[in-house]
């Protein structure tokens, strides 16, 4: 790696990523705050989608949460001005908040991959009680995939990014990342295709076509929502890591603000996220719309008459 003392600021580049974290802090706190007000006050029925998505919420709220604290951290010019554990922390509750959200991400898109491909396999029969279960261990199994960030050692802290020499639990992080996006972004791609070919051959009838270009719908915002938030931020990595020991300041430059900007899009996950509720459930859409309304001064003309909040999801 470039020596200690070859800078990598970038006023402007640092000022744009922490606006930009700073507005997906509040569209993610206002979107995902009207998504758990819909789970709690509005959502009739309850399937195992559901408790996977209500997790979903959760951990985009917890991912707003860090936002500020990362913001803070590129508005003084990339450095941490706190105690080393909360450093430790905030890295922590930010990389398990991604993971979990990954996670729901795609176990929304293996329920709706089993309800519509394989209808008669047993596991359509999952009971709420069971869903809950199944998500109870995939906190405990990304807490345990992400403990390793509560030991990033004082001197890779500060960038929050696996900088200059790196320890055992930096080469982790960097391993979980690679194959947080891989398996998941294949499998969703796989699943979601599967989808599409199995919904074009039932829905041939033109009074059904509006359901299929709902279903089309909610499969493209998935696969283009995790293209967009990971994506970037995945090729990124991958050039850093591959540019590892070049001994140019410009290259390492480049590199770094690169990433910081690519990293600051996967927290768009928590922005883009109620795109996908909204095609899940009409519930959503209809609190959606009824903020937006409220917003425009038109709060009335959100409670449209023959909205039914009732579930749609097959």
């Amino acid at each position: 790696m470039p020596p200690p003392n070859c800078s990598v600021h970038s006023g402007p580049v640092e000022v744009s990523v922490a606006a930009l974290l700073a507005l997906e802090c509040g569209l993610g706190l206002l979107g995902n705050a009207v998504a758990l007000w819909t789970f709690f006050f509005r959502l009739k029925v309850w399937k195992p989608y559901a408790v996977y998505l209500l997790n979903l919420v959760v951990a985009d709220l917890l991912l707003t949460f860090c936002l500020p604290l990362h913001a803070a951290f590129y508005l003084r010019h990339r450095t941490w001005s706190f105690r080393h554990a909360s450093c430790q922390t905030l890295l922590f509750l930010r990389a398990l908040s991604l993971s979990v959200g990954i996670a729901f991400l795609t176990a929304v898109t293996l329920d709706r991959y089993f309800r519509v491909v394989h209808p008669r396999l047993k596991v359509n029969l999952l009971s709420l009680r069971a869903a809950q279960g199944i998500s109870a261990l995939v906190w405990l199994l990304m807490i345990g995939l992400n403990h390793q960030s509560l030991f990033v050692p004082e001197a890779g802290c500060p960038s929050l990014e696996p900088r200059g020499e790196l320890s055992f639990s930096m080469i982790w992080q960097e391993t979980l990342f690679f194959l947080q996006f891989v398996f998941p972004f294949s499998l969703i791609l796989f699943c979601n295709a599967g989808i599409i070919r199995t919904l074009q051959r039932r829905l041939r009838d033109p009074d059904k076509q509006p359901k299929l270009q709902r279903a089309q719908a909610l499969v493209a915002t998935v696969v283009v929502l995790f293209a967009l938030c990971f994506l970037p931020s995945f090729l990124a990595r991958v050039f850093v890591a591959a540019f590892r020991g070049v001994g140019s300041c410009r290259v390492l430059g480049a590199m770094v603000h690169t990433s910081d900007l690519a990293g600051s899009l996967a927290s768009l996950q928590s922005v883009l996220n109620p795109v996908v509720y909204c095609f899940s459930n009409p519930a959503f859409r209809h609190s959606y719309r009824k903020v937006f309304n409220t917003l425009r001064g038109r709060g009335r003309e959100a409670e449209a008459p023959g909205c039914d909040p009732k579930d749609s999801y097959s």
